[in-house]
């Protein structure tokens, strides 16, 4: 008997534990829950009533029933003034055919749509009712069903109708209503097909996600109720009388303007005469660093006029402040535009040094990579009889720009009186090359104290080749921070590119507005500063 027993209970705790699970996932929903659901269908019901042209005007009166609240109880519900004329239009609009079906028209589909979401809740209705079995497989692939004819249905009324060289636009039907009541559509699709996903959820989850997916679409119902029975969102532009204005307003607006920018620009000046020492004073000490920055130059046997670089980095910050500030408009778009002349007037005093610099290492790279045929070839002189001077002077005719150059320049200025160690620093200061400021150093010490200058030459030729060999291995070593600094510097460029291809007309309204323009010159800001830490942190001195 307690056998018995017991295999009874093991039956039962079976039943509960698997069984009964899988109906609670669709009877997840309570006796409140049921009557929202019946008052949306009903909802459903009437606007799907409306948009059948088949039915006559009296057979589309109704009233609210209890289910949708003792307050709108037998309360009767009224046509729109403005629906039966749409009506007809929308039943003139030919949307699509379908094999065996015929040309649907745009009352039609709206028709299907409201029928569709009516069956949906149905079926959800149907599950509560005790009575009925549930068969959680059937009542998924209804669901399926449903989301399937919404979608087509949409993908149908979002179209763009040509008629012959006009475009007819769907979402414009019901005064523009058609718009909201799309996107509620949008958002009741995903709904639908939370409630099929809802039953591959986990036990604990499935009941819980089940009643919010069916009560969202309910909640969604109502909003299509309310939708179609408000107010339509006005679809013409206001009336243009109310931005005229008179002559005698516009004369007023100008003399304004003009008013404003007489007082500012005597607020500049002023400005301008209280600083009027300090100005004077700034714009000496640029001539000065001028004078200084085209000797430099002319020292690198370059013939750069320092106003093209000053002037033409303030010019392209200008470029780009007329830009953002042409976008942006107003007193603001001057105020960028001046904020971007002034940023690029201190920028533009910075900039000659730093390519100054740039000229000097990288004349200072070429003169290294010659300097030991130099040596050698001085070595041979020395070896032949020559004297070190005569040796600079065939150097200087045998060798190739830039050390010929130094060299040859070194002669003239001893020839034209400077002594030859005095012409030596003056090689020294003009390039930057270790291996060659200790020869110009081995040179001027030789003819002080005397020593063997072949030897010297010899073990710096030495010094040299071996040199080579480390920074040939150092650049091996560095070559992946170099070419992050190039990828860090060409990506960017690039995605901008690939966005341009397939988002043309986006990325120009972008990219032309005050903020894109802001944007883009930061970026390419930060990218010039990004490029010169790695190249930076990839540098080893050797």
């Amino acid at each position: 008997m307690m056998k018995k027993t017991g295999l009874w209970v093991l039956l039962l705790l079976f039943l509960f534990g698997v069984v009964m699970p899988r109906e609670l996932s669709a009877r997840a929903l309570d006796a409140k829950d049921k009557q929202k659901i019946e008052c949306a269908m009903f909802k459903m019901q009437v606007l799907g009533n409306y948009f059948d042209v088949n039915k006559p005007e009296e057979q589309k009166q109704y009233k609210y029933p209890a289910v949708c609240g003792a307050s709108l109880r037998d309360k009767p519900i009224s046509i729109p003034k403005w629906f039966p004329e749409e009506l007809k239009r929308m039943e003139d609009v030919k949307v699509v055919y379908i094999e065996g079906e015929g040309t649907l028209s745009e009352a039609t589909l709206w028709y299907r749509t409201f029928a569709n979401v009516y069956a949906y809740l149905s079926r959800a209705n149907d599950a509560l009712d005790p009575s009925q079995p549930v068969v959680l497989e059937q009542l998924s692939r209804g669901y399926v069903g449903n989301r399937i004819n919404l979608v087509a249905n949409l993908d149908r009324l979002n179209k763009e109708l040509v008629r012959g060289r006009e475009v007819l636009s769907l979402k414009d039907s019901m005064e523009g209503r058609a718009r909201s009541m799309l996107a509620t559509l949008e958002f009741m699709n995903r709904e639908f097909y939370s409630t099929i996903e809802s039953f591959t959820s986990p036990a604990a989850q499935k009941e819980d996600k089940y009643r919010q997916s069916v009560m969202s679409v309910v909640m969604l119902a109502n909003q299509l109720w309310s939708e179609f029975r408000g107010t339509a969102i006005p679809m013409n532009p206001p009336d243009a009388k109310i931005y005229q204005t008179t002559e005698g307003e516009r004369l007023f607006n100008a003399l304004l303007l003009v008013l404003g920018a007489v007082l500012i620009a005597y607020a500049v000046y002023l400005l301008l005469e209280n600083k009027k020492e300090f100005i004077l004073e700034e714009w000496d000490k640029y001539r000065v660093k001028s004078v200084a920055w085209a000797e430099d130059f002319n020292r690198q046997f370059l013939t750069i006029d320092v106003r093209y670089i000053v002037f033409g980095t303030v010019g392209v910050f200008a470029l780009f402040g007329l830009l953002i500030g042409y976008s942006a408009g107003g007193f603001g778009g001057v105020f960028v535009f001046f904020l971007f002349v002034f940023l690029g007037a201190a920028v533009s005093v910075r900039i000659p040094p730093i390519v100054l610099d740039k000229l000097k290492k990288s004349r200072g790279r070429k003169i290294n990579a010659q300097l030991m045929d130099s040596l050698i070839l001085l070595s041979n002189s020395l070896r032949s009889g020559m004297d070190i001077v005569q040796g600079f002077e065939l150097v200087s005719h045998d060798m190739q720009p830039p050390i010929a150059d130094e060299f040859g320049l070194v002669i003239k200025n001893y020839r034209l009186g400077t002594p030859f160690e005095k012409a030596l620093e003056g090689l020294d200061d003009r390039v930057e090359s270790r291996m060659l400021s200790y020869t110009i150093k081995a040179i001027i010490i030789q003819r002080q104290v005397g020593g063997n200058l072949t030897v010297i030459f010899s073990r710096l030729v030495e010094n040299i080749r071996e040199e080579s060999k480390l920074e040939e291995k150092l650049d091996a070593m560095t070559a992946q921070q170099k070419i992050q600094a190039i990828v860090v510097g060409i990506m960017p460029v690039v995605m901008l590119g690939v966005m341009f291809m397939f988002r043309p007309q986006d990325m120009i309204a972008f990219y032309t507005t005050a903020i894109g323009l802001f944007i883009l010159f930061g970026c390419f800001i930060w990218i010039m500063i990004g490029m010169m830490l790695i190249q930076k942190m990839g540098e080893v001195k050797v």
